[in-house]
This record gives structure tokens, sequence and C-alpha cells, in this order.
């Protein structure tokens, strides 16, 4: 019940660049990214509580995790980074700083932070997303 209500409530989501949201998951939202679609649908699918790009402040920072998600059985937040272009050294060096920042307030990952990573010439897949899916929020 209380997580249905916190899924279908209204979010302060990503502001930045909503012209890039382009690619339609099951559930009908548009995300950045053909790997953010695969791991939306894998949540959806296993009917696990996400929302996306939703507005985290940490130490009066404004950061959008890709997913915020509650654990269906126990209620506990977890967030899903996905960092899709590693190739790129400025996009790099924004990922490290944004893992750094949730490190220090206690996000970390493999406890409460779920990290992907990929380049062009290395890929995530949907096996590997089904996988951590299943071994993070299905019993």
């Amino acid at each position: 019940q209380e997580l249905d209500e916190w899924v279908n409530a209204s979010y302060t989501n990503n502001p930045k660049e909503p012209q890039k949201l382009i690619h339609k998951t099951i559930p009908g939202i548009l995300v950045r990214s053909k790997s953010e679609a695969l791991i939306i649908n894998a949540l959806f699918e296993h009917k696990i509580p996400f929302r996306y790009e939703c507005l985290l402040q940490i130490q009066n920072v404004s950061i959008y995790p890709d997913f915020t998600i509650r654990h269906p059985v126990t209620g506990e937040v977890y967030y899903w980074e996905h960092f899709g272009m590693m190739e790129n050294e400025t996009y790099r060096e924004n990922a490290y700083n944004k893992l750094k920042l949730y490190g220090q307030n206690g996000i970390i990952p493999s406890i409460n932070l779920i990290t992907t990573f990929e380049t062009k010439s290395h890929p995530i897949d949907s096996g590997k997303i089904q996988q951590i899916v299943k071994e993070k929020f299905v019993l």
C-alpha cells in the first residue's frame, strides 16, 4: 500500500535536456538511453517500485539518480546509477565525482547503490540487468 502510494506520488524529476528523453519503455516512461530502458523494463516486469531521475538533495546539491528504487518487501531505498558513456573523459570525471558525493553521504556501492557501466565497445546487456534486478529485489 505505502509503496504503491510512493510510486504514484508526483516527484521532481530532472529538468535538464528533456529533448534527450527519446527511448520509450514498457510502462511508457521516456528515458535517455537504451540501457536505461532495459533497466526500467526489468524493474517494471518484476513489479519493483521505482522512480526515474527523481530529485535527491545531498549537501545542498541537487542530483537526479537514474533510478530511486524501493525494495518491494522491506521498503528500503536503493539508488541505481547507470554510467553509459565511460569512454568520454568529461563524462567519466563527472561519474566519479557523483560516486564520491554518494559515498560521502552513506550511499555505498553494493549496499544501497547499484552501479552499472558501459562503453561503446563494452555495452551492458539485458541479461546482466535481469541478473542484478533478481539478485537485489526478487526473493
